[in-house]
């Protein structure tokens, strides 16, 4: 039942809750919807939300006696009295979100109670117009229109509406993860965009992201005391640049938690970069009273009573799932001297010495990477100095993999893919920068589906793509197919080039000159030659040749040195030659 909560209560929860854009305004009904005990949700977009929203489910519906109690401040019947602030096991209780919606724009809502007929009630800007009969047969309908009219202010600071549109597709996704036994259906502008069936969380994974990761995926079941943890992890194939593809629910709520983020990082800890983040869906059941969700006024926050043990069995539990990952990790003994080294193995010295001349390399780069950068500088520093020309009808191949050639000082040795990144870096960075490069048309055009969040940032970088070569067409929902690709690019990178790219940009969503840099550099290293690409004397020359052509020849666009030089004085001292 719905009624006015009393005044001590409501200063125990008030927020203050104030709509600040049609994300905000989605979330509240779309909540009300589940609590309403729903099986079927659908919403339908308007201008990506900014004109129109409405939200229809087959809940249990709101009696005609209080339709109009709802549009209350403080009118809820979720709780009842401050003892069951720790007992809350609905998405909403404050009874603010209805009253803070209806007080911004028009809002109409028809709804059906159990055996009672349905009835419609209008509010326009807070006022309410009617309340008659409705012919809906079940469930409620609330449509919200003319958002932020009579604020001015407000509307003004709602940005383009591709922007509030991909706040709504993060939003629906969070809630179709978070509830895989409702079905749930978007349009925007008449386009279908989802369609879920109910499903399992695995199934509602697949429908969303695609087969490549519902097949890399690990189960998570974990239980300790009165916590259970549910839900899915992603192998090394998920491993992201951005936390884009985390998903955490407490109680069927989506909560951020820096903590929880911290302890699964850290059981996948020697398995990727620090810069690098796993893909998961993961759900926390507690009781209610060992959380306190009260803290935030969107509650995109929680507390927690034992926050170290819920720290512990979240790094327990992903840790356990990865054990099978750990087992595939080979371990490597340490030399600790020349005589542990093999017969066929190099051993040769590449420590180096401490110069404050030597290029800084900027953040863009890879810091990380600094001391690799000078050791193929100083190592080349000789070379550079005594204008020492290298001998281009003396250049093998070894193991598929390095180019070794004669200079006057004594020999240096290339690692032939990270040479080619470097070329084809340049290459693209220019193309980026000026006015493209030609494309490669390809025999068999390839279709990619994207995610409709991935699809509105491929648009947005669509320039940029065809810039360094590719060519696409829009087919049908949120599809493309390539019909072009850069020359240089090996079969089948097309699709994984693109998503490392629009991974990037969602992290950043900017294309400034980090991005094109980024650009060039994921696109140098997918299309780059190989370790094992057998190669021609000829193609070893060439590469040469390209590779002192370029600015920095020293160092790959990631930092890694491309040039190991022995000097005659190296090889000396080695063989004891004194």
């Amino acid at each position: 039942m719905i009624k006015k909560l009393n005044s001590n209560l409501i200063n125990q929860i008030a927020a203050g809750e104030v709509v600040d854009d049609p994300a905000s305004i989605l979330k509240e009904l779309v909540e009300n919807s589940i609590d309403a005990k729903s099986k079927f949700i659908e919403v339908i977009l308007s201008n990506g939300g900014i004109s129109n929203i409405i939200v229809i489910d087959d809940g249990i519906g709101i009696p005609k006696d209080e339709l109009a109690d709802a549009f209350e401040r403080f009118a809820t019947s979720k709780i009842k009295d401050i003892e069951d602030l720790n007992n809350i096991n609905t998405l909403g209780y404050r009874g603010e979100a209805l009253p803070s919606i209806a007080s911004i724009s028009d809002v109409i809502v028809k709804s059906k109670y159990s055996q009672e007929t349905g009835n419609t009630i209008k509010f326009s800007f807070g006022k309410k117009v009617f309340i008659k009969p409705s012919d809906i047969e079940n469930g409620t309908y609330i449509e919200v229109k003319n958002i932020f009219h009579n604020v001015p202010a407000r509307k003004k600071f709602l940005k383009s509406e591709s922007y509030e549109y991909k706040k709504i597709l993060s939003l629906f996704k969070n809630f179709a993860l978070s509830n895989p036994s409702i079905g749930f259906r978007l349009i925007n502008n008449e386009k279908k965009i989802y369609n879920f069936k109910s499903s399992s969380l695995k199934d509602r994974i697949h429908s969303i992201f695609g087969t490549k990761t519902s097949e890399s995926i690990i189960p998570i079941q974990f239980k300790k005391d009165e916590y259970l943890i549910s839900g899915y992890t992603g192998n090394l194939s998920l491993v992201k640049n951005n936390r884009n593809y985390q998903y955490l629910f407490i109680n069927g709520r989506t909560i951020k938690n820096q903590l929880v983020n911290i302890s699964i990082n850290n059981a996948y800890r020697n398995l990727i970069d620090r810069s690098e983040h796993p893909f998961y869906v993961l759900s926390l059941t507690l009781p209610p009273d060992l959380v306190d969700i009260n803290v935030h006024p969107k509650k995109k926050e929680v507390k927690f009573r034992n926050e170290m043990q819920i720290q512990h069995i979240f790094r327990k539990s992903v840790s356990d799932a990865l054990k099978d990952i750990f087992k595939t990790i080979p371990s490597f003994k340490n030399f600790d001297s020349i005589k542990d080294v093999t017969l066929g193995t190099l051993p040769f010295d590449n420590t180096f010495v401490k110069d404050d001349s030597v290029l800084s390399i900027s953040n863009s780069v890879g810091n990380k990477y600094d001391q690799n950068i000078k050791n193929a500088e100083i190592r080349l520093k000789n070379t550079e100095n005594n204008n020492v020309v290298i001998d281009s009808n003396n250049i093998w191949q070894i193991h598929n993999k390095y180019i070794i050639t004669e200079i006057t000082s004594g020999l240096i040795i290339i690692d032939q893919h990270v040479a080619h990144e470097r070329i084809l870096y340049e290459l693209s960075k220019k193309s980026l920068e000026g006015d493209g490069i030609s494309s490669q048309k390809i025999l068999f055009p390839k279709t990619i589906k994207f995610d409709p969040e991935e699809y509105i940032h491929l648009l947005e970088i669509f320039n940029y793509l065809q810039k360094i070569g590719f060519e696409f067409r829009e087919f049908g929902e949120n599809t493309i197919i390539i019909e072009g690709t850069p020359s240089n690019l090996p079969s089948d990178e097309e699709e994984n080039i693109i998503r490392e790219i629009l991974d990037h940009y969602a992290k950043t969503k900017n294309t400034s000159s980090t991005f094109i840099e980024y650009m060039a550099s994921t696109y140098a290293c997918k299309a780059a030659i190989k370790a094992g690409d057998k190669l021609s004397q000829i193609e070893c020359k060439e590469l040469v040749d390209q590779l002192f052509s370029t600015e920095y020849p020293y160092y790959c666009p990631h930092g890694r040195p491309i040039i190991v030089n022995l000097t005659l004085s190296d090889l000396d001292d080695r063989f004891e030659r004194h």
